[in-house]
């Protein structure tokens, strides 16, 4: 009897100890200090109370804000793809609030689709989709985003607005109440000419800058950014950290437009 007990406490330890020990290693993946480059929003202020019904906050089932995503769908988020460095029975959807820790509604995960040519080359094709397992229940805090379409040509200077839970300043902790910040839309040719590795720039992206001081930072990434319809234009995807006078960088969904409509059916295949 003794032995059994013994046994017992000796597996139940081991399993804890792989749960913590996953844990930390998927800290030390998304931690500020390991993860170049970075984002977060700098520079801005607490959103409205329900302003943005689509935010959503990607969280560990150990109650850490992972990243920002953006409900398209009663059962899909749209995010980045480096945001699945967490197994999904490690993740939780939080919707219908401007405070990430009083959720409207907690989702549990049941599958995701990442972009298979994700990080070839590095940095690019930074996108996923997440699906819940029960519906995503609409009311005045929680509805999806039209997503822009391929006809929504941005221009210099245009305004682009972004939300998040990200940090407000270098290495600094996340705020629990959303953050929103206007920024202006680069074109590709200034925005490859501004950023530090040009390398990492694809033509999946769009950038934004508008001033050192101002911009996204870690905590923001895969959330969500619109244009001044109030329509998904791109997802935090990098930057330099943080706010330090270069451009930020995100997913274009016009550009991904096909990619994501194909994954959301039972036909597409991701990874």
């Amino acid at each position: 009897m003794k032995l059994i007990i013994l046994i017992s406490a000796l597996i139940v330890g081991q399993s804890v100890a792989r749960e913590i020990g996953v844990r930390k290693s998927l800290s030390r993946q998304l931690d500020g200090d390991v993860v170049i480059p970075e984002s977060r929003i700098v520079g801005g202020s607490e959103a409205p109370e329900a302003w943005a019904p689509y935010q959503v906050s990607i969280m560990s089932t150990f109650g850490e804000h992972v990243c920002g995503g953006s409900i398209i769908d009663e059962h899909w988020i749209l995010t980045a793809a480096h945001c699945l460095e967490w197994p999904i029975n490690f993740l939780r959807i939080i919707t219908g609030t401007n405070d990430y820790t009083k959720p409207g509604a907690e989702y549990v995960v049941d599958s995701a689709k990442k972009h298979c040519e994700h990080d070839k080359p590095m940095y690019h094709n930074d996108i996923a989709l997440i699906h819940t397992a029960t519906p995503i229940v609409y009311n005045a805090r929680t509805q999806p985003i039209q997503m822009a379409s391929k006809k929504n040509i941005l221009h210099p200077g245009d305004k682009l607005t972004l939300t998040g839970w990200g940090s407000t300043r270098a290495w600094g902790r996340f705020p629990t109440q959303l953050q929103t910040i206007d920024l202006s839309y680069v074109d590709h040719s200034t925005c490859k000419a501004m950023v530090r590795n040009a390398d990492w720039l694809g033509e999946g992206h769009i950038c934004s800058f508008t001033k050192e001081g101002e911009g996204s930072c870690n905590g923001d990434s895969g959330g969500p950014l619109i244009n001044a319809n109030h329509e998904l234009v791109g997802l935090v995807n990098w930057g330099e950290p943080c706010a330090v006078g270069y451009p930020d960088v995100y997913a274009s969904v016009q550009y991904y437009r096909d990619w994501i409509n194909t994954m959301m059916t039972d036909e597409g295949k991701a990874c």
